[in-house]
């Protein structure tokens, strides 16, 4: 194995570690524009993942993936989130259920929950237990940051993480969809994005704040 070979598979290898750490500090975080951040972050480690991949198994598709992942996932999108926050012009914090502490806790909990449920799965079908884990988690990060998260922004972001974590259970299961699946699905969530942006914006100017939880309290 050449030095390149060595840092790509080095690079898989240690890649879920980092991925465990970008759903613990979004867990932890107190303002929307770290988890937008931290959001990218945890993009730019797919597409490091999708980048070695492609190199080990010499696949011009996948690196047209990883490259599409890099501009829409890494750049564009949190680009996008951190303007929408910037002109909403409210108040940067992260109003949770939860204390931060709590909110930790959680999330490694469920990290255990993934280990424990995936390692069978994996070794039946001889996949990499590690990364698929690190899938099922972020997935479960994602839809716990929806449910905790009472700001509009943050729950976007939340479902930004758990398509993250359905991108990554498929390039692991799977090594990714067929190009023409992954530019379809890329639009989806652009598209996605923006109708939700105009929705966040809408409850700001409705009811001058971005807080859903007040929702509730609207009688029919």
């Amino acid at each position: 194995m050449g030095l390149v070979e060595f840092a790509a598979a080095k690079t898989l290898a240690s890649s879920a570690v980092f991925l465990f750490i970008t759903v613990l500090l979004m867990a932890a975080a107190k303002r929307t524009n770290r988890c937008i951040k931290l959001f990218a972050i945890q993009c730019a480690v797919i597409t490091a993942q999708i980048a070695a991949l492609a190199f080990m198994r010499h696949s011009a598709e996948a690196f047209a993936v990883a490259a599409l992942v890099f501009l829409v996932k890494v750049i564009a999108i949190p680009y996008a989130l951190l303007r929408i926050s910037r002109q909403l012009k409210v108040t940067p914090a992260v109003v949770v259920s939860t204390t931060p502490v709590q909110s930790v806790f959680i999330v490694a909990g469920l990290m255990l929950l993934a280990f424990a449920v995936v390692q069978p799965y994996a070794r039946a079908f001889a996949l990499d237990s590690e990364m698929l884990a690190a899938a099922t988690a972020i997935i479960l990060t994602g839809g716990f940051l929806m449910i905790s998260r009472k700001k509009a922004l943050m729950q976007v972001i939340g479902l930004l993480v758990l398509e993250n974590g359905i991108f990554l259970a498929a390039l692991t299961t799977t090594f990714g969809m067929p190009f023409v699946i992954e530019m379809g699905i890329f639009f989806d969530l652009l598209v996605c994005v923006l109708l939700l942006g105009i929705f966040v914006f809408r409850i700001r100017e409705t009811f001058e704040h971005v807080d859903v939880s007040r929702l509730r309290r609207l009688k029919g």
